[in-house]
């Protein structure tokens, strides 16, 4: 993209967001709707590049696998994205597991989230990094807030 396409970008969303609204309530909606067709966005453009760069990475050793868990979680984060876990779509991250006789053999790739009930879930295991989807990484919900 170009500076001037970068400050039409800028434009069109300063335009989204200025229409007039009644409410804070109002202008927090629409701009949270901003929010999720933008990370929509850029995870349907990234999800590509993001699986064949990951794939050039070795993944023989549960260090390896590790490394490039950590390259993928820190890589979406810095994008407001994060991993969908298989079959509920939650935020997930990817972590790496040793085997079941030592760290490096039958060392594993899961996706980790959480159910309705805050516990940690895991996916099935593969021993090489599945296919990643990424979505857009949900606001955090305050510890002690009261407005959830």
């Amino acid at each position: 993209m170009s500076d001037g396409e970068y400050q039409v970008l800028r434009e069109t969303l300063r335009a989204a967001l200025d229409h007039e609204a009644d409410s804070y309530a109002q202008l927090s909606m629409r701009a949270r709707s901003v929010r999720s067709i933008a990370m929509a966005e850029m995870a349907r453009a990234v999800t590509a590049s993001l699986n064949a760069e990951a794939s050039r990475f070795p993944q023989d050793t549960l260090v390896e696998k590790r490394e490039l868990a950590a390259w993928v979680n820190h890589e979406l984060r810095q994008l407001g994205l994060t991993l969908a876990f298989p079959g509920t779509r939650r935020p997930a991250i990817l972590t790496a597991t040793p085997g079941r006789r030592d760290a490096d053999e039958g060392s594993r790739f899961r996706l980790e989230s959480k159910d309705e009930q805050g516990r940690r879930v895991m996916s099935a295991s593969l021993e090489w990094m599945p296919e990643l989807e990424p979505i857009e990484n949900p606001p955090r919900i305050e510890g002690g807030a009261r407005h959830r």
